[in-house]
């Protein structure tokens, strides 16, 4: 029989299938923080190559109003010449900048071309602080971003949640699917309007390598913890089976003694291999009767 047939009991088998469960979980988990890492880095890729890009003419990035922003082309930089619809201003709820909770001010953008796009000028602790929005004819350089939904926000008048075209007013021919962030040229300060530039994104990788580093890990000393108390159990079944099949101390008994009338209450004292000990042992009169029995059978 196979030293390790025991991994075939009912206990080992729910062993096994646990095992296999979780080492499977573990592998998972650990293509889902890689497959994360990746697309952090494209998204890192994207900001680098676009954050700090020369501006372009809308119209060469989306081809309509309701065209989708391509991943690619997010955070690249458009020139947009119009003017500020300032009566339809609007105010992006909990913002943080600069660990401080504020409102993003935002306010509808129309072109040249009649189209509109929704503007975000910058950043502001409270909606009664916000600076006069310029009027006239404007040029100015943004970044584009894909909107949010907001289609099930419950926004009070003048504030909402999602930057969603679709929740601002005074968005007519809007650009469906896409915002912009005002390019500000300052050193992240208030600038000349009191508002407060948005921050550049986050270039941090997250932690996704060391994550999937550990799933793997865990489910490689998953596999040695369940292998090493196999070859424990193995290695106990067979010194218990060595035990077992061992040599056994026999008890050599003179029949002749018995049949005299000898008495064998302690195997190996009298008649064994410790027969002939001495009387301080056993006591005199144990001792008195064995010489008797010998003295017997040398007669004989």
């Amino acid at each position: 029989m196979s030293r390790y047939s025991f991994l075939f009991s009912p206990r080992w088998l729910k062993y096994i299938a646990m095992t296999i469960i979780v080492v499977i979980a573990c592998v998972f988990l650990a293509l889902w923080q890689k497959d994360r890492r990746e697309q952090r880095e494209q998204e890192i890729d994207t900001i680098n190559a676009n954050y700090s890009s020369t501006p372009v003419d809308i119209t060469s990035i989306l081809d309509s109003t309701s065209a989708n922003l391509d991943e690619a082309h997010e955070w690249r930089q458009v020139a947009l010449t119009g003017h500020y619809r300032t009566a339809d201003t609007v105010f992006a709820r909990n913002r943080t900048v600069n660990d401080k909770v504020g409102y993003y001010v935002v306010v509808p953008f129309e072109l040249t071309s009649g189209d509109t796009i929704a503007i975000v000028r910058g950043w502001i602790a409270e909606p009664d602080q916000v600076p006069p929005t310029p009027t006239g004819a404007q040029t100015i350089d943004a970044r584009l971003q894909p909107a949010q939904d907001g289609s099930e926000d419950d926004n009070p008048d003048g504030l909402i949640k999602a930057i969603d075209p679709a929740r601002i007013p005074g968005m007519d021919s809007a650009y469906k699917n896409v915002y912009a962030e005002a390019v500000h040229t300052g050193d992240g300060l208030p600038d000349e309007t009191g508002l407060t530039p948005l921050p550049a994104p986050d270039l941090n990788p997250g932690n996704h390598l060391s994550y999937m580093l550990q799933w793997f890990s865990f489910g490689i000393m998953i596999i040695i913890a369940v292998s090493i108390s196999a070859r424990r159990e193995r290695r106990a079944d067979a010194e218990a089976a060595e035990k077992f099949t061992g040599d056994v101390e026999y008890v050599v008994v003179d029949k002749a003694a018995l049949g005299a009338g000898a008495k064998i209450s302690r195997p190996g004292s009298r008649y064994g291999r410790n027969r002939l000990r001495s009387p301080s042992v056993h006591g005199r009169a144990e001792a008195d009767e064995d010489e008797f029995i010998e003295d017997r059978f040398r007669s004989s």
